[in-house]
């Protein structure tokens, strides 16, 4: 009969890649050990400051007026540029 296969006890090293970073993970008893790059394991940097910052709720206005205010944006973004764009072309 076939010998199981059984993961050896101790240290182990995993590899790993993320897009074009590379890093090692040094694992002993299914803990992380030691890492050259941790950031992959956590929650992106990014990701915090946009779960910290943007998306928040608004103090500042009320549900009611939050439907018209995001309607209103893309009408206001578009006659800004208009303007920019005549005083741009002005003599």
């Amino acid at each position: 009969m076939e010998e199981e296969r059984r993961p050896k006890p101790g240290n182990r090293e995993i590899t790993y890649r993320v897009g074009w970073k590379k890093g090692k993970l040094e694992v002993a008893d299914g803990k992380v050990k030691s890492a050259e790059s941790y950031v992959f394991l956590e929650k992106a940097l990014w990701l915090r400051l946009l779960d910290r910052f943007v998306w928040r709720p608004l103090p500042l206005l009320p549900e009611r007026a939050l439907l018209p205010v995001l309607w209103a944006l893309p009408l206001v973004a578009f006659g800004t540029t208009w303007w920019l764009v005549y005083m741009l072309s002005r003599p």
